[in-house]
């Protein structure tokens, strides 16, 4: 499902050891089967047994809730951009990868990679350079001075930038200063797709 073991047992919570028996077939039944399910996003019975639907059914026992803290999907900024569309109907296989989201975190946060150099301010935090991975929860209601990730009308991508007003205007903000233009205006013309609450640099 895109992931690694190591990766698979931080989310879980199990020892990398034991995921690497489940997978060669020397463990064939296991006390963590909800808990690696959980983390999967996939249904328990198919995980232990084969049968069925590998498809998550939300369920209580396997949704974690808003105070979720595992893994969550790699996408794009097209994919991001019309997120509360198709989040509820994502599959697994439709991720770029799972990561590990190092805070607690609602069921519909994803991760995306950062484009460009607009939110990179050298010398000043915060800050993003190209290749970043931040990892946005839309559940959490934007305020000025957040760092959101955005959907304006005419574009199919989603943008990353700050949350600003002044004088009852909104606007985003790139937080390089000698990116062009660092400010755009927003009125009706933009939708927070979530509120950016942490980021993964790669090494």
């Amino acid at each position: 499902m895109g992931m690694s073991q190591d990766a698979l047992a931080l989310a879980a919570g199990v020892g990398q050891g034991d995921i690497s028996k489940i997978e060669t077939g020397r463990i064939l039944k296991t006390t963590s089967i909800v808990s690696l399910a959980r983390a999967l996003r996939c249904d328990p019975h198919w995980l232990e047994s084969g049968e069925g639907s590998p498809q998550w059914d939300g369920k209580e026992n396997i949704n974690p809730g808003p105070e979720f803290k595992g893994l969550v999907p790699l996408i794009s900024l097209v994919q991001a951009g019309s997120w509360s569309e198709i989040a509820d109907n994502f599959q697994p296989g439709d991720a770029e990868e799972w990561l590990p989201c190092p805070r607690r975190h609602s069921s519909k946060t994803f991760c995306l990679t950062v484009k460009g150099d607009s939110m990179h301010n050298p010398g000043s935090k915060p800050s993003y350079a190209d290749g970043d991975i931040i990892f946005v929860d839309p559940e959490l209601a934007a305020q000025v001075g957040d760092r959101v990730v955005v959907r304006l009308d005419d574009k199919d991508e989603a943008t990353f930038k700050q949350l600003m007003e002044e004088d009852g205007r909104r606007y985003l903000k790139a937080l390089n200063p000698d990116w062009k233009p660092r400010y755009i205006e927003i009125n009706g013309n933009a939708t927070i797709c979530g509120v950016v609450i942490g980021k993964w640099v790669p090494e």
